[in-house]
């Protein structure tokens, strides 16, 4: 990948979020907090898919079926659990893209077996929170050099 295209992926990805989250950096606690209780509508949620890139983890991050997931793009809001599972897996796919400044390559690694976490897929277990506490402990490890 050209610098170019590593930029506008980046561009892409940060006006995705932008357009999710407008004035609220979801990184931070207070801004987790606000886009949750904001909540999230269908729009988001098929933006969210989009952005991500899959439906299975989605749809399981909502306790759907992936071929039912385009039923709740028409749902107003979603409960706010659901909210609360997809922003924070929104999260960690940011952390990811800030470790590796690149959101192409973050999703590569969400998608390999890691070592780390005994050979499991980073997106395979981000459908809970501990799963996503899991991934994100060793994106943390990593982000310090204890694990390349």
């Amino acid at each position: 990948m050209n610098w170019r295209s590593l930029m506008n992926t980046q561009i892409v990805a940060s006006e995705t979020i932008d357009q999710l989250f407008p004035e609220v950096d979801i990184l931070s606690p207070s801004g987790y907090l606000t886009a949750v209780r904001a909540g999230l509508s269908g729009d988001k949620l098929r933006i969210i898919t989009k952005f991500i890139g899959d439906r299975e983890l989605v749809a399981r991050s909502i306790g759907k079926d992936a071929s039912n997931l385009s039923r709740s793009y028409r749902v107003k809001l979603l409960p706010p659990a659901v909210t609360d599972n997809l922003i924070d897996t929104v999260r960690v796919y940011l952390q990811a893209a800030q470790i590796y400044d690149s959101m192409e390559l973050a999703k590569e690694w969400m998608n390999s077996p890691i070592p780390s976490l005994g050979g499991e897929i980073p997106a395979t277990l981000l459908d809970t929170h501990a799963g996503r506490e899991l991934v994100r402990q060793t994106l943390r490890k990593m982000e310090y050099g204890e694990y390349v």
